[in-house]
């Protein structure tokens, strides 16, 4: 069997993946997965038609890492943590994956999966419209990832701070985030 027909998309995005965990996002091109893949860049595009929809696929993966973390019928404070902590967990195992997130949102298909239990979890504690709790976790994902680019921004180099400096920073802006909606919307 030769290679191409041993490649889909998912290992396609696998290869993206290590590309921007390794080389970081700079060396990412539909070349650079072809030669990790032993296949020529054309073949990628039977599984991938273009580098903006495989760069849509390793933000709606990091997503889907962060929606499989959240425990469904806590409450909203366990919710944004569970969605912070996710999302690190997430980015700490592909580090590269900070510049393509900050970039690019999640894909509706994959994050309307997550709005009932976003909405029911936002909704019961506080006194937030839809929109509003919404937004609420997209900031909270826009702080993470920013964060996270000053983490790993540089990846595949070592963050610039040791580690601990990164946690305490992290805990520190997500509590305060969460203090912030508990003192404007608490019921």
């Amino acid at each position: 069997m030769s290679p191409a027909a041993r490649i889909d998309t998912e290992s396609v995005l696998r290869a993206a993946l290590q590309v921007l965990d390794e080389e970081g996002i700079a060396a990412l091109s539909m070349r650079t997965i072809a030669a990790r893949l032993q296949v020529r860049a054309a073949s990628l595009y039977y599984h991938v038609p273009s580098k903006a929809a495989l760069l849509q696929s390793v933000a709606d993966r990091v997503a889907a890492e962060v929606i499989a973390s959240v425990t469904p019928g806590g409450g909203w404070r366990d919710l944004l943590t569970d969605v912070a902590q996710g999302l690190r967990r997430a980015l700490r195992a592909h580090p590269g994956a900070a510049a393509v997130v900050a970039v690019r949102h999640a894909s509706p298909q994959v994050f309307e999966r997550a709005v009932p239990t976003v909405l029911a979890a936002m909704n019961a504690g506080l006194r937030v419209t839809d929109e509003e709790a919404l937004y609420l976790v997209q900031s909270l994902y826009i702080l993470v990832t920013g964060h996270a680019l000053a983490e790993f921004g540089d990846a595949p180099e070592p963050p610039a701070a040791p580690a601990a400096y990164y946690d305490a920073w992290f805990d520190i802006a997500v509590s305060t985030f969460l203090a912030g909606v508990e003192a404007r919307y608490g019921a």
